[in-house]
């Protein structure tokens, strides 16, 4: 518990000196967007709670990471379960360079509006950090799960949470964010997502 509040309270401050907001919505479905880049700073609402792992990139890829602006994404083979949602964030290198993922970045939910929801997102090991590279037109993914079961005090009747229309994405070591659209509805749990590091599918 320690550990996890130690590296929740380095994420907040390493954050909290960027700014926020944007984002598009889209109905069911997997949907290319990324077309905005904005700097992201947790609203009072968002918390991200990173667990497992280490997002220190390899040395030799400090020049050659990938950055919100050079990125676009989509959510993929989009699942249920049991109350559950499994989805893929596949993310595209667009830019003319070739680049490098390493790690697990940060994401937050957003309304159909740019405004942020509850987000709680833990860093789940599976797979955990290896460096990704990303030649033009290549993409990496990470894989996402979510529930949709009320939890704690959430109302058992209605919705636990205001609904989601899309993500802002972080990239591993950087505080820029681009936007994907997505109909991911309410996220209960105070918006509890489960995320991997980035990996090649």
């Amino acid at each position: 518990m320690v550990r996890r509040m130690c590296v929740l309270a380095g994420l907040v401050l390493l954050m909290s000196a960027c700014g926020t907001e944007d984002q598009a919505s889209t109905g069911d479905g997997p949907t290319r967007t990324a077309t905005e880049t904005v700097t992201v700073t947790p609203s009072p609402s968002t918390t991200t709670a990173p667990d497992g792992g280490t997002e220190s990139a390899p040395p030799e890829a400090a020049d050659t990471k990938c950055v919100a602006m050079e990125l676009e994404g989509e959510i993929a083979n989009a699942d249920a379960g049991a109350g559950n949602r499994y989805a893929n964030l596949v993310v595209t290198n667009k830019s003319q360079r070739e680049c490098t993922l390493y790690g697990y970045g940060g994401l937050e939910f957003v309304d159909a509006d740019g405004n942020a929801n509850p987000t709680d997102l833990v860093r789940t090991p599976n797979p955990g950090p290896s460096l990704v590279t990303l030649a033009p037109g290549e993409s990496a993914a990470k894989k996402l799960h979510w529930g949709v079961v009320p939890t704690g005090d959430e109302p058992a009747t209605g919705r636990c949470q205001p609904p989601s229309a899309g993500i802002r994405v972080i990239p591993p070591d950087d505080t820029q964010a681009f936007v994907v659209s997505h109909d991911f509805g309410s996220v209960c749990g105070a918006g509890h997502v489960e995320g991997s590091a980035y990996f090649t599918p």
